[in-house]
């Protein structure tokens, strides 16, 4: 069940989304078109305006982003859980921000937000915190 209005509360047309996750699944652009009786070349296009469309909603988040925090840290894949807190606090120290929660305050934060994204201590998906002026921290 999708939780979302497609019409009203995302980039992209129900036909665009269909089309996206049928290609993502490694369906053809001729099996696509095939079931829902057009054409290739009709597919290609709403794929390319699809991705066109997703690209172009990955940027206003970044832009967003960019404008509410002083600062972005992306943690990549495989770093280990304990050593998030020390990411966060040299770039906070870098920007002469003092940061508003303690190393195991930070770290349980991150587990209640990120329990998805984590497994024993590694993380498996990008985490992003961002660090305002005022020194609190937020999981994006």
């Amino acid at each position: 069940m999708n939780v979302f209005n497609i019409d009203k509360e995302t980039f992209l047309t129900e036909r665009q989304i269909e089309v996206f996750l049928r290609r993502e699944k490694g369906e053809t652009l001729a099996e696509i078109a095939k079931a829902l009786g057009t054409t290739r070349s009709n597919v290609c296009a709403i794929e390319r305006a699809a991705r066109k469309n997703i690209e172009r909603a990955y940027r206003t988040i970044k832009l967003v982003e960019s404008l509410l925090y002083e600062s972005i840290i992306r943690v990549p894949i495989g770093t280990d859980l304990y050593d998030i807190p020390g990411l966060v606090y040299r770039k906070a120290d870098e920007l002469g921000i003092k940061v508003e929660m303690s190393g195991p305050m930070l770290l349980k934060f991150i587990v209640e937000q990120c329990g998805e994204k984590l497994r024993n201590r590694e993380v498996l998906r990008e985490i992003t915190i961002g660090i305002s002026s005022d020194g609190n921290i937020t999981v994006l």
